[in-house]
């Protein structure tokens, strides 16, 4: 339903930014790659006859306006676009008919853009919006869960994804690279270390104090192990050749090297699980290593937002004689909208209904809220009854 604004001049005048946009047209093409194997390409063009209008206000979150009367025709579009089932791919049309394209595109020719590298981009949405309000619980932190999204958005490989004339970068934070780079210009003196009659020597170590490692051990992993990638090579070697580096940089080599080689190696991860090449020691997931890594959250969560504000630009209004943002794509929007997401006050979660998917927000003291709304907190109830009286 669509919810009238009693003022709508006050209500633009109050709007951190507004955003003109366009309706898209949208396709899917199903491409058979291999037997059992699809493809789904997605085919947007912009429809320049129909423009569509955005603002943002804090209580209200990004909406769309109506061109015909100023009326809120919907809300809080960032929880509409992570609340989709990616499971149901025709939603994201449907979403971008009504709301536009992550870019304004120029051409009368059609855009293209894989399913795979749009739930890429959307994903990572997904779990900076997560990270963002795990971080933020004041009890009854999952500390399983920080770890597996900071370490998927943390350890992403670089990659572009073209979008007509527009990029979207995904890459490995640039105190992270910044810091291997540093440190690879750092000759290791392994033969003035200073070893126990066991052959450990001691590494400065932020988070412990100090921490011991064997000769034998490091030099293996720095030219012997064959199952060592060049970059966890490069992580050891600056744990233990760089302890002088500045304190963030620092801070997110420790915690890689403590989860990789204490609690175990790992090759691949998503924004679901670790995928450990063994049963993995929590017992070195320690209450020193997990408040460490609440920090390197924090740190991934901003870099990942501020990359994302490139397309947002300070101006001055000389119609209302006051400071605004120009905002230049509907992904800037969305992600300028997570920018002004408040977690220490709120927090954003995903409904525990499993057929709804819903995120909706939540004062940060509530603990017990999990549904979105009553009706689907008494449809999850009425689940487990019919489960419960099946046994």
């Amino acid at each position: 339903m669509k919810k009238n604004l009693n003022n709508l001049e006050n209500f633009y005048q109050e709007s951190l930014f507004t955003f003109n946009s366009y309706k898209c047209y949208c396709a899917i093409d199903t491409i058979n790659v291999n037997p059992g194997e699809i493809k789904r390409i997605f085919k947007v063009n912009s429809l320049k006859s129909e423009p569509i209008k955005f603002a943002f206000q804090p209580k209200h979150g990004l909406v769309r306006i109506s061109q015909q009367n100023g009326a809120v025709e919907e809300e809080n579009i960032l929880s509409s676009l992570l609340s989709i089932d990616p499971d149901n791919i025709e939603n994201y049309k449907k979403f971008f008919e009504k709301n536009g394209f992550l870019y304004t595109l120029s051409g009368d020719g059609f855009v293209k853009i894989e399913d795979e590298s749009l739930l890429t981009i959307i994903d990572r949405m997904k779990a900076t919006v997560e990270l963002m309000s795990q971080i933020s619980l004041i009890q009854r932190k999952n500390y399983d869960r920080i770890l597996t999204l900071t370490l998927a958005l943390l350890l992403s490989d670089d990659k572009s994804i073209q979008i007509g004339n527009h990029q979207y970068e995904i890459c490995k934070p640039e105190i992270l690279k910044n810091e291997l780079s540093i440190s690879s210009t750092i000759n290791e003196d392994s033969f003035n270390f200073r070893c126990d009659e066991n052959y450990y020597f001691k590494v400065k170590d932020s988070i412990y104090g100090e921490s011991s490692v064997h000769l034998d051990e490091y030099k293996h992993f720095i030219y012997d192990d064959e199952l060592l990638t060049p970059f966890w090579r490069s992580i050891v070697h600056s744990y233990v050749n760089h302890f002088q580096a500045p304190r963030n940089a620092r801070l997110l080599i420790e915690v890689l090297y403590h989860v990789f080689f204490n609690i175990g190696w790992f090759w691949n991860n998503t924004y679901e699980k670790i995928d450990f090449a063994k049963a993995p020691e929590w017992e070195y997931f320690d209450s020193k290593l997990k408040e460490a890594l609440l920090e390197v959250a924090k740190i991934v969560v901003a870099d990942e937002i501020n990359r994302n504000l490139n397309g947002v630009y300070p101006e001055y209004d000389s119609t209302i004689m006051e400071p605004r943002w120009r905002v230049d794509s509907l992904i800037s929007a969305l992600y300028f909208s997570i920018f002004y997401m408040k977690p220490n006050i709120e927090l954003t979660r995903i409904c525990a209904n499993p057929r709804c998917g819903k995120y909706f927000t939540v004062s940060r003291t509530s603990l017990k809220k999990k549904y979105c709304s009553p009706e689907c907190a008494n449809r999850a109830n009425q689940n487990r009854y019919r489960a419960n009286k099946k046994v």
